[in-house]
C-alpha cells in the first residue's frame, strides 16, 4: 500500500518596506519601485526615511479682502501683508496696522535692500520703510523719494559740459551743475519744455535765487552772478522734465531679480505688460535709481520675461516660450577698464518655457521653477544646451499639470523643502531625497487654500482667497494636527505588488505596520485587490499620558519605541495586492516606520 504523503506546507514569505519615498503618480501602480507609492497625501518625509503626517495650519488673522501677498518685515518683527487694496503690517503681538490703500488687486511680489521691503503690484513701484522719527513703519511710493541724477556736470553758463549720470526712469527731477564765470547769470540747462515745478539752485553749496525760467528753452536766470569757479563746477541747477511713459515702466513691473556678479548689488525689474521681453537694471545699491538707459531687450515680446534664477555667479532669465526663440538667457558681469560694470547676455536654447511668475525658487543648490509640463531644473549654466532645463517633477506631472489655474502657482522654499500651492493643492519637493534619475523626491497635500506662500519668523505661512492669514503648527503646538479644527486624511498607498510571481495567486497571511509612538494616535488598514477596498482593521495606539487621558481608550502602553501589531486577517486566491495605510482621526499625529506583509504562493493563475 502507497503511503500517504501529507501536502506541504507552503512557506510563509515577507515583502517589507523599510524606507519610504515619495509619490509617484506617473507609473503604473505594478511597477512603481517599493519605496515609493502611487497614492498618498498629506504626508511628509521625516529623516531617517520615514513618513508623519504632515501638520495642520491655524488661521492667525483675517483681512477684508483676499491676500495677494506675505512678505517678511525687513527687521524680522512681522509681516507685511497684501490683502484686497490695503496695505497691512502686522507684528507678531498681533498689532496690525494699515500702511497705504491703491494697492492693484492681483498677486504682488518684493525684494529687500539695505533694510526697506520693496513691492510690486504692477500699479505702484512702493518702498516699506522705517519713518523719520524711527518709530514706524511706513509705505511710500518709490517715485517720491527717488534719487535724483546729475545729467550734466561742468558746463559753461551757456550749456554743453559733460555727460555724468542717466536721467532716472523713477522721477522727472534732474541737476546740471556749471563752472561760474563771475558775470554770467543765465545758465543753459540739458532739457527743454521743463515742467512747472520749482526750480532751484545752489552757488558753492548755498541756495541762491532763481529769478526766472523760460522753460521752453531751458533758460535758468540767477538774480546774482555766481563768483568765477576758476575752472571748478560751483552752480548746481535742479529742475524737473516729465518723459511721457518713463515712470510707468517701472511702476508697471510685476517681478524683481537681484544680481551683480558676486554680490547681489542691483536689482533688475521685468513683469511691465506694455514691454514683456524688457527688463531694467538699477543702480549700485539703489533700487530708487534706475537709469533710462539701463534696460536689455531679450528676444521678441512674443514671449515674455517670466522670472530670474540665481545660478553660482550667473543670472538666468527664463522666458514664457511657445515663440520660436530663446526661452532662456544668461547674464554674467564684467568690470570695464574704466571701472563700468557691464552684463553682456548669453542667448540660450528654445526650450520648455516659465507659465507661473510666483513660481521661482532655489532647493538647495538647484534653481526651479514651474512649466506646463511641470516643475522644471536649471543644471548647470551652458543655456545654449537644450539639457540645462530639465524636468525634475515627472513623478507628480500627471497630477501637476492637470491642475487649473497653473498661472498662478506659488512657491516658497523652507527647510530644504520645495513647497508649490495650486488649487488648494501643494506639490512638495524634498530636497534630502533624490530619485534614480537624480531629482528630488515629490509628496503631495491637499485641503490647503493657499494663493500665496511665504516664511516668516522661521514658519510656514499661506494666504487665502477669503482673507485668512494662516500659519502651519509645530507638532508640539495644541492641536497641531487639525486644519483649522477639521481632521487631516493623510495615508500612505503601496504599489500594486505581485508578491514574488505574477502567475500563481498569493495568500494574504498578516500585516504588520510598525508605527511611531505617540500619546494618541492610531491606524487604519485597508487591503486593495481586484475585488476593491476592504477594511481590515482601525485600531488605536496611544501611549500612556495624562495630558491625553481618555478612558474610553485608555492605554496602558509606556514604552516610546517603534508599536508593531498584526491585522490578522487574510486574503486567499489573490494575484495581486496593495495595502493602503492611514490616519484621519482628528488631532492626531501618525508616523509610518515600516510595513511588513505575509504571504504563501499558491496554484498558478487559471
Amino acid at each position: 500500500m502507497k503511503p500517504y504523503q501529507f501536502p506541504q506546507t507552503e512557506a510563509v514569505q515577507q515583502t517589507v518596506v523599510r524606507s519610504f519615498g515619495g509619490a509617484d503618480f506617473r507609473t503604473h501602480p505594478t511597477k512603481v519601485s517599493l519605496s515609493r507609492s502611487p497614492d498618498l497625501k498629506n504626508l511628509i518625509c521625516e529623516q531617517n526615511e520615514f513618513l508623519v503626517k504632515r501638520t495642520g495650519y491655524q488661521t492667525q488673522a483675517t483681512f477684508s479682502g483676499p491676500i495677494f501677498g506675505l512678505f517678511a518685515l525687513p527687521d524680522g518683527t512681522g509681516t507685511v501683508v497684501h490683502a484686497g487694496e490695503a496695505l497691512q503690517c502686522r507684528l507678531w503681538d498681533g498689532t496690525t496696522t494699515e500702511l497705504c490703500i491703491g494697492m492693484q488687486q492681483d498677486f504682488s511680489q518684493s525684494f529687500t535692500m539695505k533694510g526697506a521691503l520693496y513691492l510690486l503690484d504692477g500699479l505702484t513701484y512702493r518702498v516699506v520703510r522705517r519713518n523719520e522719527d524711527d518709530t514706524a513703519w511706513e509705505a511710500v511710493p518709490v517715485n517720491e523719494t527717488a534719487f535724483v541724477p546729475t545729467t550734466t556736470i561742468s558746463a559753461a553758463p551757456t550749456g554743453g559740459g559733460t555727460s555724468y549720470e542717466a536721467v532716472n526712469l523713477l522721477t522727472p527731477k534732474r541737476i546740471n551743475t556749471f563752472i561760474g564765470n563771475g558775470s554770467a547769470t543765465q545758465f543753459q540747462v540739458d532739457a527743454k519744455e521743463l515742467d512747472d515745478q520749482p526750480v532751484t539752485a545752489t552757488v558753492n553749496g548755498t541756495a541762491a535765487t532763481v529769478s526766472s525760467v523760460n522753460r521752453a528753452t531751458g533758460m535758468v536766470t540767477l538774480s546774482a552772478a555766481p563768483a568765477n569757479g576758476n575752472g571748478l563746477a560751483n552752480v548746481a541747477i535742479t529742475f524737473s522734465k516729465t518723459v511721457e511713459g518713463h515712470l510707468a515702466r517701472i511702476n508697471k513691473c510685476r517681478f524683481a531679480g537681484l544680481y551683480g556678479g558676486k554680490n547681489d548689488t542691483r536689482v533688475f525689474l521685468s513683469g511691465n505688460p506694455d514691454e514683456p521681453a524688457c527688463d531694467w537694471q538699477s543702480g549700485l545699491y539703489d533700487p530708487t535709481y534706475f537709469p533710462d538707459t539701463g534696460y536689455t531687450q531679450m528676444g521678441t515680446d512674443a514671449s515674455a520675461i517670466m522670472g530670474y534664477l540665481k545660478q553660482y555667479e550667473s543670472q538666468m532669465i527664463v522666458k514664457a516660450g511657445g515663440a520660436q526663440e530663446a526661452t532662456s538667457f544668461l547674464r554674467t558681469y564684467l568690470m570695464a577698464d574704466d571701472g563700468t560694470a557691464l552684463y553682456p547676455l548669453g542667448q540660450g536654447a528654445q526650450g520648455e518655457g516659465a507659465i507661473a511668475r510666483r513660481s521661482f525658487a532655489t532647493l538647495n543648490d538647484l534653481p526651479l521653477f514651474l512649466s506646463a509640463r511641470g516643475v522644471m531644473g536649471a543644471y548647470g549654466t551652458a543655456v545654449a544646451e537644450q539639457r540645462t532645463l530639465r524636468n525634475v517633477s515627472e513623478a507628480v506631472s500627471p497630477r501637476l499639470s492637470a491642475e487649473p489655474d497653473l498661472q498662478n502657482a506659488c512657491a516658497v522654499v523652507h527647510e530644504g523643502k520645495y513647497y508649490l500651492a495650486v488649487g488648494g493643492h501643494v506639490y512638495i519637493a524634498d530636497g534630502s531625497l533624490s530619485e534614480a534619475d537624480g531629482a528630488p523626491a515629490w509628496f503631495y497635500w491637499d485641503n490647503v487654500p493657499a494663493q500665496c506662500l511665504a516664511v516668516l519668523d522661521g514658519r510656514l505661512w499661506f494666504g487665502t482667497q477669503d482673507g485668512r492669514l494662516c500659519r502651519f503648527c509645530l507638532a508640539d503646538d495644541q492641536h497641531a494636527y487639525l486644519d483649522d479644527g477639521k481632521a487631516i486624511d493623510a495615508y500612505w498607498r503601496t504599489p500594486t505588488l505581485p508578491l514574488g510571481q505574477w502567475a500563481r495567486f498569493k495568500s494574504i497571511r498578516d500585516v504588520i505596520p510598525t508605527l511611531m509612538p505617540y500619546s494618541r494616535s492610531g491606524a487604519t488598514v485597508r487591503y486593495e485587490n481586484e475585488n476593491g477596498v476592504l477594511l481590515a482593521l482601525s485600531r488605536n495606539m496611544d501611549l500612556f499620558s495624562f495630558e491625553t487621558l481618555d478612558f474610553s481608550r485608555l492605554s496602558f502602553r509606556c514604552m516610546p519605541g517603534a508599536i508593531s501589531y498584526r491585522t490578522r486577517w487574510r486574503q486567499h486566491r489573490v494575484p495581486q495586492f496593495a495595502v493602503r495605510i492611514g490616519n484621519d482621526r482628528p488631532d492626531e499625529p501618525f508616523g509610518l516606520l515600516a510595513l511588513t506583509i505575509l504571504w504563501t504562493t499558491g496554484k498558478i493563475i487559471h
